[in-house]
């Protein structure tokens, strides 16, 4: 099922290929937080994070954070980085990632989406056109629900995507 298939797979964020993209006329980003770039719940944005946040907008790139969380936790992330923020975005819903094109002015294609989850950020990045990218996880520690959604999507990897990640 091609709703579910990301357009590339990275091992993690920081190996996203930030001038390739670029030149190939993306100028914003989605980016979800926990277990993307951020340890989930261990609060602000450490120094590899906010490096990788800064040179994508030194690169060019509008930044928006767009996480089911809550604004009190995604606010936590910011608290030193100047970036845009959908809260509470209801992924894979479109209505989080439609907020997210408002406030970026930005077009789904020109919009990529970064994310370790294939039921919410990638899911939501193909039915809204945007350019999903999954990238695996920092850790294998998760929330019960994402838990939850973390064995509907082993399932899908190998009977669905027949791919192994």
């Amino acid at each position: 099922m091609a709703l579910f298939r990301p357009k590339e797979i990275i091992n993690t964020y920081t190996d996203l290929d930030i001038e390739r993209l670029r030149k190939e006329g993306f100028d914003t980003i989605f980016i979800d937080v926990d277990n993307t770039i951020a340890i989930p719940n261990t609060g602000t944005c450490d120094e590899r994070a906010e490096k990788f946040l800064n040179d994508l907008k030194e690169a060019g790139f509008k930044v928006v954070i767009l996480s089911n969380n809550n604004s009190k936790r995604v606010k936590m992330f910011l608290r030193d980085i100047d970036a845009d923020y959908v809260s509470l975005a209801l992924k894979p819903l479109p209505f989080g990632y439609i907020r997210g094109l408002i406030k970026s002015g930005s077009k789904p294609s020109k919009t990529i989406v970064l994310g370790d989850q294939l039921l919410t950020d990638i899911l939501g990045a193909n039915i809204c056109g945007c350019y999903g990218i999954y990238t695996k996880r920092l850790q294998k520690k998760d929330s019960k629900l994402t838990a939850f959604n973390r064995r509907i999507e082993d399932f899908v990897w190998r009977n669905i995507l027949h791919e192994k990640v």
